[in-house]
């Protein structure tokens, strides 16, 4: 279940299964989210990286917060994950949040079944993806018809480029894509349509 962001903060995506949910990137609406996760108990956070605009909410939750061990230093870093330059206090301390680090390949069990991690550095040192079935979660790194920004601290353009080759070499043609911002597509479409996408590939 998608609850739609904005440019400024990313959509939060509710994954659901028996009693159980999993949250990624909760950036706002918090109301929403506890309306669509009422009656489930929550088991984590997932973070597709730590800039702001896709973890305003983490401190509202009890449960453990995923995050890949090299975006933990741009967690802390206000002056560089956006808290810094945005309107308001930062919602949360980081001190009181529990974070469980995840590294490539690390598998996040999920009630009857398991969430992939898939390191996929250039947005942030820290960016990956989630693989759930054959849905891939991507925050910044892959949306529809562009790829990530890499105009911000701790961003590289060749690491990202990487990044995206891993991902359409490894995943199948009918894996749907869900990005932090805007529509979701699939890595067919993306690869038919998306021209930076098709520039990396072919090289």
């Amino acid at each position: 279940m998608m609850i739609r962001g904005t440019d400024a903060v990313s959509n939060v995506y509710i994954l659901k299964r028996f009693d159980g949910v999993m949250i990624i990137d909760p950036s706002y609406n918090l109301e929403t989210i506890l309306e669509i996760t009422k009656g489930y108990k929550i088991l984590g956070i997932l973070l597709t990286h730590a800039h702001s605009g896709h973890m305003n909410l983490i401190g509202y939750f009890d449960c453990p917060v995923y995050l890949h061990r090299k975006d933990y230093e741009l967690f802390l870093n206000d002056e560089q994950n956006g808290y810094q330059h945005s309107k308001g206090e930062k919602p949360f301390d980081a001190k009181n949040i529990f974070i469980r680090f995840i590294d490539d390949q690390t598998i996040i069990p999920f009630m009857d079944g398991s969430i992939k991690v898939i390191h996929t550095p250039g947005h942030t040192r820290g960016s990956v993806c989630y693989l759930y079935n054959d849905n891939l979660y991507t925050g910044d790194t892959l949306h529809k018809n562009r790829i990530g920004k890499t105009n911000r601290p701790n961003s590289s353009l060749g690491q990202l480029q990487r990044s995206i080759k891993k991902l359409f070499e490894m995943l199948p043609a009918k894996t749907k894509i869900f990005p932090g911002h805007n529509e979701p597509s699939t890595i067919k479409e993306e690869r038919l349509y998306n021209k930076e996408i098709k520039k990396i590939i072919d090289r």
